[in-house]
């Protein structure tokens, strides 16, 4: 009609919903599936919620909380999603980091995502990008940590099976796993993280993962096992030139943290 601007399809339909900070919190499982749930759900809402919490991290809040189910379909899709859509690196990337001890690990992975999604495979590649940036943070530190326990765990004999001690910051078990398992082909061993509880058991060449309910009391050492303890630690003391000691240098090579756990290191 003349004198009357026309009506288009695009001007009466909804606006496309954006992407938007949520004031709520998401509570999941801890497992990775549970995690690939939140993303589902974030992308379902078009939300970043303001925090995602397992049962273990759960505190008071005056945010409301949302409890995200975990459905193995849904992860299976979500995950599916990330080699189709963003390659085999940010998969990798993302798969890898998940294993990072950061207590805000989900929502920086979360944020990527949604960039990722919205720009495409070559995201990854934006490290200087403050949503980008956090993930090689992490891998970091987990390729750092991994690195070090490679040559500082301990093992020791228990009833014909060797164990070991270990309290890394990142649940790094299962990057510890071929490793170990490929130097130790034809032993009986365990280690076990102290700090995530689980447990990596290679038994009849056989590697299982497994997360305990609660801490695992290991036996004391056998005395030929002490015995075998007191010689490595006298080696360490004797093999050392006290008049070169030097304590830092000692400490950037093998941090303190990694000490409770090594025999040679018990009285410095």
């Amino acid at each position: 009609m003349s004198g009357q601007s026309a009506v288009t399809p695009a001007a009466i339909s909804p606006a496309p919903r954006r992407l938007h900070d949520a004031d709520l919190v998401y509570l999941y499982d801890g497992s990775f599936e549970g995690f690939l749930c939140c993303v589902f759900e974030s992308f379902l809402q078009h939300e970043i919620p303001f925090a995602i919490w397992t049962p273990e991290r759960e505190t008071a809040t005056l945010y409301p909380i949302r409890e995200i189910a975990t459905d193995h379909a849904r992860a299976q899709r979500v995950f599916a999603s990330f080699g189709k859509k963003l390659g085999a690196e940010t998969e990798s990337l993302v798969t890898r980091d998940f294993l990072s001890g950061r207590e805000d690990k989900e929502l920086l992975l979360l944020r990527f995502l949604h960039l990722a999604f919205a720009l495409g495979p070559g995201t990854v590649k934006r490290m200087g990008h403050p949503d980008v940036a956090p993930l090689y943070e992490m891998k970091k530190s987990l390729d750092w940590e991994v690195d070090k326990f490679q040559g500082f765990v301990r093992f020791t004999e228990y009833d014909g099976m060797l164990g070991a001690v270990i309290h890394p910051k990142n649940y790094i078990l299962p990057l510890l796993r071929g490793h170990f398992c490929g130097r130790f082909p034809e032993e009986n061993f365990m280690i076990y993280d102290a700090v995530h509880q689980a447990v990596l058991l290679y038994q009849n060449h056989k590697a299982t993962l497994t997360e305990l309910a609660a801490p695992l009391e290991l036996p004391p050492p056998s005395a030929r096992e002490q015995e075998f303890q007191a010689l490595w630690k006298q080696f360490y003391d004797t093999l050392e030139i006290k008049a070169r000691h030097n304590e830092t240098g000692r400490m950037s090579h093998c941090p303190k943290r990694f000490w409770q756990d090594m025999p040679e290191m018990q009285g410095c």
